[in-house]
């Protein structure tokens, strides 16, 4: 997929960069400045592209309805028109005033259009054949907030429009920077975003308005290089998974040690002791709480579990030199599935994370007592925070809504908050660490929308700390093989977390023949 070079290496194999506006803006100017290349020829690059994309995908429709802004988004759309009119499609450009664009570099390409016939009216719902492909061409990436309301009875009727949808750089409403969506927002079946790709149209909510994305080729000078702001991760960072060696044993393969489980919440600590010997671990310990461990074991032969003095079945106090003496036998643990919560839990989960010293994955219940902590209170040192977004709220005192809709400031304000890479699980999952770095997993897994999902992570990522792999770098390889086990699931929407135990192994088996 071409994109804009890079200033910076990838932090991991396969992973492609994301940029924002103002890196984009950036590069505009120097194609001109440094180079000598008209911004128009860039325009007409971005819409000539877009049409081809056009006509390959709905060959069999041949007619389009443009709805134009007055900026350059809207010259793309008029470079668009004329090529698709040039196709013999029937064309019709509309725009919230009944005017095309008229300055600079847009202003030509309406005048271009308009010789050929294709010229502005104002935008009517009965201008909108039901079949005719829709491209919105209304706003592009420097817009920020709602729509003006100017062009809200466009976007309501883009949203209402059952034929195509392509939005030309980023869907109207969506902030191209954050995937942020202020109001209402066009939801499109094709993106075709031009140089770079955005951050916005892979985080939600945005991810959910801008369906496919296109990167296009728009002739900008392969020497000016822009500085991303993320890093999109696909199923070619799995390259970087740790393997075993022929000489190995199961010590230098990863030992992990999972602190979970409490009366009636024993199979979240199954699944992740179970997800971190298939993603790779060579021995898996559980402290459990000694009234659930002859449960625990019996569950899993493969797993050691430990006897932890409880108190009703919870840890408390009393079970922290225990936990801490299980530690000494692995290099990362997995703490907090089904943990349970009580004031005791808390003081011991302090414990732990001030005693342990190990890479440490927190998560579930565990992240519920940290919220009850003050960052100041724990050292989290090398530890990978995994929260959904209700948990990423308590950790921050904000609202869940906040959260959903504000994503990349959530994780990137845990992680500096916390002192901690930090996993924030949903669409288009986020990792994010203390140093602001950040790397979006590629696409939406529903499949994933199943409970005991998050234990699965957990495990999996403790495998990789184990294995020797930094924290980011385990978060982020971690997240990717757990999508893709999902994806590959041949369960559909009856995918359970045992489901997602197996087919992470399942993955590892074809990638390590």
């Amino acid at each position: 997929m071409p994109t804009a070079r890079s200033a910076l290496p990838a932090p991991l194999p396969g992973c492609t960069p994301l940029f924002d506006a103002a890196a984009m803006r950036d590069a505009d100017l120097r194609a001109e400045r440094d180079h000598h290349l008209p911004t128009i020829l860039l325009m007409e690059q971005a819409g000539r592209r877009t049409a081809e994309a056009i006509l390959t995908r709905w060959a069999q429709v041949r007619s389009a309805v443009i709805l134009v802004g007055s900026g350059n988004n809207g010259g793309d759309g008029m470079v668009i028109a004329r090529h698709l009119f040039e196709a013999g499609w029937d064309v019709r450009v509309r725009s919230a005033t009944g005017t095309a664009p008229a300055e600079g570099d847009a202003g030509l390409m309406s005048r271009i259009a308009a010789s050929l016939g294709l010229t502005c009216e104002a935008f009517s719902a009965s201008d909108l054949p039901p079949d005719a492909v829709l491209v919105d061409a209304l706003l592009g990436t420097g817009s920020t907030g709602a729509p003006r309301e100017s062009i809200l009875p466009l976007v309501e009727a883009a949203v209402a429009h059952g034929g195509p949808v392509v939005a030309v750089d980023l869907p109207t409403g969506v902030d191209s920077d954050t995937g942020e969506v202020a109001g209402d927002a066009v939801r499109a079946d094709l993106t075709c975003t031009y140089h770079g790709d955005k951050l916005g149209l892979h985080v939600a909510p945005g991810l959910h308005h801008a369906g496919e994305v296109m990167v296009l080729d728009i002739g900008a000078p392969v020497p000016v290089p822009s500085t991303p702001v993320a890093w999109l991760a696909g199923e070619e960072t799995l390259a970087a998974m740790p393997g075993k060696s022929a000489g190995g044993d199961k010590y230098r393969a990863g030992a992990v040690l999972t602190i979970a489980g409490s009366q009636g919440m024993v199979g979240a600590g199954v699944l992740a002791s179970r997800a971190a010997l298939r993603a790779g671990a060579g021995l898996v310990v559980a402290a459990a709480p000694a009234e659930v461990q002859p449960q625990m074991a019996t569950m899993m032969p493969e797993v050691m579990v430990a006897p932890i003095p409880d108190e009703a079945g919870k840890l408390d106090a009393a079970s922290v030199d225990e936990t801490v003496r299980q530690a000494a036998r692995v290099g990362a643990v997995v703490l907090g599935p089904g943990l349970g919560r009580s004031t005791a839990t808390t003081g011991a989960v302090q414990a732990m994370l001030h005693r342990i010293g190990h890479p440490t994955v927190v998560d579930a219940d565990a992240l519920w007592h940290l919220a009850e902590l003050r960052p100041d209170a724990v050292d989290l040192g090398h530890a990978v925070l995994t929260p959904h977004s209700g948990e990423a709220a308590r950790l921050l005192g904000r609202e869940r809504a906040w959260v959903d809709a504000s994503r990349c400031e959530a994780a990137r304000d845990i992680a500096r908050r916390w002192g901690a890479v930090t996993v924030l699980k949903g669409a288009g999952t986020l990792v994010a660490s203390p140093s602001g770095a950040m790397v979006v997993a590629s696409g939406s897994e529903p499949r994933l929308a199943t409970a005991g999902s998050g234990d699965v992570l957990s495990g999996v990522i403790g495998a990789f700390l184990a294995s020797g792999m930094p924290s980011f770098e385990a978060a982020v390889v971690g997240v990717v093989l757990h999508a893709a086990a999902a994806r590959r699931s041949p369960f559909g929407a009856g995918t359970t977390a045992l489901d997602l135990v197996d087919g992470v192994g399942g993955v590892r088996g074809v990638l390590d023949t």
